[in-house]
């Protein structure tokens, strides 16, 4: 019997990461201990206040049939750019105000409504999937590079990267398509299936996040950052936000501070935020694979994302 190496050497070599991810658990069990409640405490304390809200009142705007009336507001650009339904408007709306991961699921949403085809769902992914503007101005700019023009400079790169990105999908029009309009409820359902639903995904968003904590953590654990010492040190800098950047966001960003060059670490951090890293990968993907979304459609789409935007931080901050 003929073994297909290709389709078992990806999972072989997963299976190794995790048992070896497990190994390291096992021989250092307060160090993950500790890194599981710095995750956890990261989640609770800041994550969970600031996401929450708004992931509540996207969908209890998206179950009291609001869809509709802030579509229509966005109808025309999102055709004539992207070729998408108007609902994608609302996702796209509701992405930029929110964050992560609601533009992924409010498409999985209007995908299971009926309302959206798989083909919408991606190519409306490529221009919905955006962080907030208070992880960006608040965290990026205030609270980690204490510079408000950098917070700005992120936001806006990464905001213009979205939309551009959407055009490199821009597909031809698909043929019409039968699609029914999102299910209303009444009060009493409209609070129950909100509440409910919002604390679940909460869940996912909290799970990953610890997991991905721990995941940096063990680059620490082995020495990364005593290796990456050895390198130049605008190098090594760099080295240290973007590999940190790929596994969890706000960790990406702490490292960016530390970039010696401003307007280096601007486009780092800009390209960071609009990859999301592995967690806010992750994060989508459980919404988008509902919708018939790709696990590498979905990935390539944010790798361009994240070039347009880090390119464009790196302008415009030429002012810094």
């Amino acid at each position: 019997m003929k073994i297909n190496v290709k389709a078992y050497a990806p999972k072989a070599f997963g299976c190794i990461g995790i048992l070896a991810f497990m190994a390291f658990m096992l021989a250092k069990p307060e160090y993950y201990l500790d890194s599981a409640r710095k995750g956890l405490a990261l989640f609770a304390t800041s994550v969970l206040p600031s996401l929450f809200p708004f992931y509540f009142c996207s969908l209890l705007l998206t179950y009291s049939g609001a869809v509709g009336a802030i579509s229509k507001l966005g109808e025309k650009p999102v055709k004539l750019m992207y070729n998408a339904p108007k609902e994608s408007a609302y996702a796209l709306f509701l992405s930029m105000l929110c964050g992560y991961p609601v533009g992924a699921s409010t498409l999985c949403e209007l995908y299971e409504s009926g309302i959206l085809t798989t083909s919408d769902a991606k190519k409306a992914c490529a221009f919905c999937s955006t962080s907030g503007p208070i992880f960006m101005i608040g965290t990026i700019g205030g609270a980690i590079f204490h510079d408000g023009r950098i917070g700005w400079i992120v936001l806006c790169s990464h905001y213009i990267g979205a939309i551009l990105n959407g055009l490199i999908y821009r597909a031809k029009k698909d043929k019409k398509q039968n699609v029914t309009t999102l299910r209303t409820y009444d009060v009493d359902g409209v609070m129950s299936k909100v509440v409910s639903k919002a604390t679940v995904n909460m869940l996912y968003v909290g799970g990953y996040i610890v997991i991905c904590g721990m995941l940096v953590d063990t680059l620490s654990l082995i020495g990364f950052e005593n290796a990456t010492s050895s390198l130049p040190s605008l190098l090594g800098q760099s080295l240290n936000a973007i590999v940190y950047g790929l596994i969890e966001m706000t960790r990406g960003g702490i490292a960016c501070a530390n970039v010696g060059n401003a307007q280096l670490a601007c486009a780092i951090a800009s390209g960071i935020v609009s990859l999301g890293g592995l967690s806010v990968t992750l994060q989508n993907y459980t919404f988008l694979s509902k919708a018939g979304v790709g696990f590498f459609e979905m990935t390539l789409r944010k790798v361009t994302q994240c070039l347009i935007s880090a390119l464009c931080a790196y302008l415009i901050g030429f002012s810094l």
